[in-house]
């Protein structure tokens, strides 16, 4: 067995994930001590697994990102949001990452480093010159790579005139966040390291690491025209079985010819219900539906009440999901990816970090519907949910999708992966 360091960024829908790689990677035998922010060091101890701290400015807490930002990055929305957040969360965290990453390699003789896709501090181990330890990392996000048989923008096409206008989108969308890159090669030239042709938004934390172990399965994502060797779709992490938890009594007792709405904003986008949860319960309080609300752990007392709504702080997705018709969502990736587990269809609403992405990939795989906003009316919402009740090809495509799902154990091959790579001695990066 190995001695394997775990480091996530230190965001919630980061850390969950990479916390279950670290407990599946214990419970296989490995000595594992996991990298991240003070904020979740008893979310990682309580499970028994060895925890290190961030340093300095990577060490932020999530719940608090504002204090990272001016007041004029704090209210930045869309693009301009996005390049705000790529300099403060992840590329001004690169150099206390790094140093992180390395005390942590150093007092714990680590021989494989595991992190999530955005951990960009472990990009100067990849860069520099001299021997390291393999590194995996872990898309737990939707995939943000660059590949002629798609656009950033408006999706899969593989077709001559598609793959020019793909190829074409993406060049825009690098040319749009340039900003953002141009920052981070400078964090890295400051470090005396570079990326060679310079860093591109995401390409580069996909191509370098020595295994990709995307989170979801072929049949989610686009179809890839370009060979990526790294990489391996292991399947979603999904959750454990509903029958190891308490059924609440009003889930045995509900009405089961009524449709089940599950709507969630996930566990972060967990303040402002008018969002999303709001205009749900607005929009199907006339309906012959029940709607199941969660605050994702957060207060449910700003959550609306309608006669035929129930309103929970918090209720695993595992045990509602099999009764449910529809999951509504902001576009949460993992969450997305339990309900097609269920084969339930979805419509989602997301407009921030990834979950445009994962909305455009809600549609393109025909299991559901993509809003388009982070905002949407009750209308809208209303006309969605009815279309993907009253249409069967949604929930078939659903369930085909929830074949391919099922055939994966995403913990079982991280640990294959990690196994056979450990043998083999530390090396020098090649491009």
């Amino acid at each position: 067995m190995g001695k394997i360091l775990v480091a996530s960024t230190p965001l919630l829908g980061h850390v969950s994930p990479m916390l279950a790689v670290a407990a599946a990677l214990k419970q296989n035998g490995h000595d594992v001590v996991f990298l991240t922010g003070e904020a979740f060091r008893h979310r990682v101890t309580e499970q028994g697994i060895a925890f290190a701290s961030l340093q300095g400015y990577a060490n932020y807490d999530w719940q608090n990102l504002n204090v990272l930002l001016t007041p004029e990055e704090a209210v930045a929305q869309g693009l301009e949001g996005h390049i705000v957040h790529l300099k403060r969360l992840f590329a001004d965290a690169i150099p206390d990452q790094y140093r992180s990453l390395e005390d942590a390699i150093h007092r714990h003789n680590a021989e494989l480093v595991v992190v999530d896709v955005l951990y960009m501090g472990v990009l100067q181990l990849l860069l520099r010159r001299g021997s390291r330890p393999p590194v995996i990392s872990c898309g737990v996000i939707a995939p943000m790579w660059r590949d002629a048989g798609f656009s950033p923008s408006r999706g899969a096409g593989n077709s001559p005139e598609a793959q020019a206008r793909n190829i074409a989108d993406g060049l825009q969308f690098d040319a749009a966040v340039r900003p953002g890159t141009i920052y981070i090669d400078q964090v890295l030239e400051s470090l005396g390291v570079a990326v060679p042709g310079g860093f591109r938004m995401f390409d580069t934390m996909y191509r370098l690491p020595d295994k990709l172990l995307q989170f979801t399965t072929k049949e989610f994502e686009y179809p890839l025209v370009e060979s990526r060797d790294n990489l391996l779709f292991v399947g979603p992490i999904l959750s454990s079985p509903a029958q190891e938890r308490q059924t609440p009594k009003w889930l045995r007792e509900l009405d089961a010819s009524k449709p089940l709405v599950l709507v969630t904003q996930g566990t972060l986008a967990n303040t402002n219900f008018d969002q999303l949860v709001n205009p749900v319960i607005t929009a199907l309080a006339g309906e012959p539906v029940t709607v199941v609300a969660t605050a994702g752990g957060g207060d449910a007392s700003r959550i609306l009440r309608a006669s035929n709504a129930i309103v929970e702080s918090y209720i695993p997705y595992d045990l509602v999901l099999p009764r449910a018709s529809v999951l509504v969502t902001n576009g949460g990736y993992n969450g997305v990816q339990q309900a097609l587990a269920f084969g339930v269809p979805v419509v989602s609403a997301g407009a921030t970090e990834d979950k445009p992405y994962v909305s455009a990939r809600v549609a393109w795989s025909g299991a559901g519907i993509d809003l388009k906003t982070g905002n949407p009316t009750p209308e809208q919402v209303r006309l969605a949910v009815q279309q993907v009740l009253q249409a069967p090809h949604f929930r078939q495509r659903a369930l085909t999708l929830s074949e391919s799902i099922r055939a994966t154990d995403a913990l079982t091959t991280v640990a294959s992966v990690v196994n056979a790579l450990l043998p083999r001695l530390s090396h020098s990066p090649s491009f």
